[in-house]
């Protein structure tokens, strides 16, 4: 849109400067201040025969002058397109996107000029020296993973196999899975390397804050730099020039997982230090304006009389609930009013803060950015949804032997190890509002390339508080109900080339864990089935550790039912199944499982189960009641979890490579992701072993 101001002799505005002109000198200023009662404003005079438009016109003059308090500045305005207090209205068509950047000095020394506009205080040049370089700083990290995943991809085996390039390797997998844990808390901190890249980011945003001077103008009853103080101006151009990355790494389908291969369920970490951020340098943007104004004595006039004001308040509070509403207690206390209550607030949010922007400068320009990747993840998923699964799918709901909520869905797409989809039950009521993301358990039928067929996606359900507690109860009273659903996905899941490369695979897994194995076993079977005689087969071991008798009763039934019609696995398929809950002979048998202690996902979590030292007391159980699977080791004791990551390491041998692969409880994530780490430290000492961790995580944000 043109900048260029409007003419002065243009002979539409002639009759309504004058007539607003005389209107507003003669009004009362309160009719001024709220530009709504015009009964009482004399002599206005309708001309040019359009008296509808010159009436909404005069109304919208008279609005915009009593935001400037003077006819005389809203008319300098008016007639020569310039506006010192950067209002982006000129009075004429629709809003001017960017504000004025035009710079006149009203100081009296040719040094105070020179003073205000200095590099790191020029009001006029702000978002071009705080915002476009924090851009910047983002996509940079954006384009430096970028860079990795497409070596990585690219990349020829042999070169990853060189012994400088397996220690980088080995390098970047101990920060991808060093963690460290507060057990009291049951909490774990983010990968060494993610809290490297979020350390930079601190460094990044305090130096743009706090190293330029002076963070207040030298103001003096006879000198005056200007009302905006250069602390709150650079933290608010900082502060926007987050907000299309917390977009961008909010959504499901979204550039940042196309570029790096990073799924959408690892950068909510991001998505949350990002909105951190956010907040931060939006209260340091704040309180410098009030310490001004509450100077100067101004406040209550300010408050009153500027938009700026009320807007950012408002703005503020709905960006304080966003940021501490998304707390995990907090969020796993009331999951679903967490989501609508989440999607509100940032609607007032965005909204508020639009009209607190009031098109200063650019910064219009990062809503239309953040608009476009909400827009484009949105349309991208309703795509998907649309065209690769449709309207038809129905979902026929039992009861697992364990309590669990069985969801078996009927449908042609594809999906791998690992992956989950979003679910939207499309017959229960106000819950067809919501999607619920579960584990597939299941892995799509062999089909050859080019074909179609029908497989089942089979997703095994934890009944909680909430919504999934309602849908249990309504299967338990309906077995084998058929109900419409809406897909959404896949996401997520494990690197298959990894998966498919590895000479020996490790799965441990907590709890409702045991689902997200089933596919690890499927796949391993069909893996061994191509497999030649003559090739050097692989193996899988399967640690799976509960506390929920009628858990592990069920996975054995479920692995018995999978090894049923497959020989000669044995030697190459060990699974190992701990249980340590109440013994059978010291307490009542539980049938329906326990699924009620709260955990981190509402959907996703698993039962809490702690890795710790074995207990020596503890007996191996040989007892096998009839049906289960006859290929399990059971077990009444906790496994120690890091002694078993060092064993199969060091029985790892030359080029053969190691896969690690978790889905469970935060404590058994930090035993095993530690474990591997310390085996990335010791590769950098001697021969690098090829050694890599996949974790399914259930913290979504």
């Amino acid at each position: 849109m043109s900048d260029m101001p409007i003419k002065p002799d243009d002979p539409m505005f002639i009759p309504l400067i004058s007539d607003m002109e005389s209107a507003v000198e003669e009004a009362p200023m309160d009719i001024v201040e709220d530009a709504v009662a015009i009964p009482d404003i004399p002599d206005i005079s309708i001309d040019v025969g359009v008296e509808v438009v010159d009436v909404v016109m005069l109304i919208l003059l008279m609005s915009i002058a009593a935001e400037y308090r003077s006819i005389d500045s809203f008319k300098t305005v008016l007639l020569t397109g310039k506006d010192d207090s950067a209002n982006y209205w000129t009075g004429s068509g629709p809003v001017q996107f960017h504000s004025f950047r035009e710079y006149t000095c009203t100081l009296d020394a040719a040094e105070q000029c020179e003073y205000q506009q200095g590099y790191w205080r020029f009001w006029s040049e702000a978002d071009h020296r705080y915002a476009l370089p924090t851009i910047a700083f983002f996509m940079a990290a954006i384009v430096l993973f970028s860079i990795g995943n497409l070596v990585q991809e690219a990349s020829p085996r042999s070169l990853l196999r060189c012994r400088p390039v397996k220690k980088l390797i080995a390098l970047h997998r101990y920060l991808s899975y060093r963690s460290l844990r507060i057990e009291v808390l049951n909490w774990n901190s983010a990968p060494f390397g993610i809290l490297l890249l979020a350390a930079i980011g601190v460094i990044y945003f305090f130096c743009m804050t706090l190293a330029p001077k002076p963070y207040y103008w030298p103001n003096t009853p006879e000198l005056n730099y200007g009302n905006s103080p250069p602390l709150a101006t650079r933290a608010g151009w900082l502060s926007l020039a987050c907000m299309p990355f917390v977009f961008a790494t909010a959504g499901k389908s979204n550039f940042i997982t196309l570029a790096t291969g990073v799924s959408h369920e690892r950068l909510q970490v991001f998505h949350r230090w990002i909105s951190y951020a956010f907040f931060i340098l939006a209260l340091i943007h704040t309180f410098p304006f009030i310490v001004y104004h509450v100077w100067q004595g101004d406040m209550q006039e300010q408050w009153n009389t500027s938009v700026f004001y009320w807007t950012g308040v408002i703005a503020l509070l709905a960006q304080a609930y966003l940021t501490f509403a998304s707390f995990g207690p907090l969020r796993n206390w009331c999951y679903e009013w967490f989501k609508f209550s989440h999607f509100m607030a940032a609607l007032v949010f965005m909204l508020f803060l639009f009209f607190h922007c009031d098109g200063t400068l650019s910064s219009w320009d990062y809503f239309v950015a953040a608009g476009t990747l909400f827009a484009l993840s949105w349309l991208h998923r309703q795509i998907r949804i649309l065209f690769e699964h449709g309207f038809r799918h129905h979902a026929t709901l039992n009861l697992a032997a364990n309590g669990f909520v069985q969801a078996a869905v009927p449908t042609t797409a594809t999906w791998t190890v690992g992956q989950h989809c979003f679910v939207r039950f499309m017959s229960m009521g106000p819950h067809m509002l919501t999607t619920h993301p579960f584990s597939a358990c299941s892995l799509p039928e062999k089909r050859s390339p080019g074909a179609e067929c029908e497989s089942r996606l089979v997703f095994f359900i934890r009944p909680r508080a909430g919504f999934t507690a309602r849908l249990a109860r309504h299967v338990e009273s309906h077995p084998g109900v058929k109900v419409p659903v809406l897909l959404d996905g896949p996401y997520g899941g494990v690197d298959m080339r990894k998966l498919e490369s590895s000479d020996r695979l490790v799965v441990f897994a907590g709890g409702s864990g045991a689902g997200w194995v089933l596919p690890f076993v499927t796949a391993f079977i069909r893996r061994r089935e191509m497999t030649g005689s003559g090739n050097v087969a692989p193996s899988m071991r399967i640690v799976f550790v509960t506390r929920d008798l009628a858990t592990r009763r069920w996975f054995e039934l479920e692995i018995s039912e999978l090894l049923s019609h497959r020989c000669g696995m044995q030697p190459h398929l060990a699974i190992e199944v701990y249980y340590t809950g109440c013994r059978e002979d010291k307490g009542p048998s539980v049938e329906n499982g326990q699924f009620l202690r709260k955990l981190e996902d509402p959907e996703k979590a698993p039962n809490p189960v702690t890795s710790a030292a074995a207990n020596s007391d503890s007996e191996l159980r040989t007892d096998e009641p009839k049906g289960t699977c006859g290929d399990c080791k059971r077990l009444d004791i906790r496994p120690d979890l890091r002694c078993m990551v060092s064993e199969e390491a060091a029985a790892l041998h030359g080029t053969a490579t190691l896969g690690f692969f978790v889905c469970g409880p935060l404590s058994m994530q930090n035993d095993v992701a530690n474990a591997v780490a310390k085996e990335q430290v010791a590769a950098l000492g001697r021969e690098p072993k090829d050694i890599y961790l996949h974790m399914e995580h259930f913290s979504w944000a």
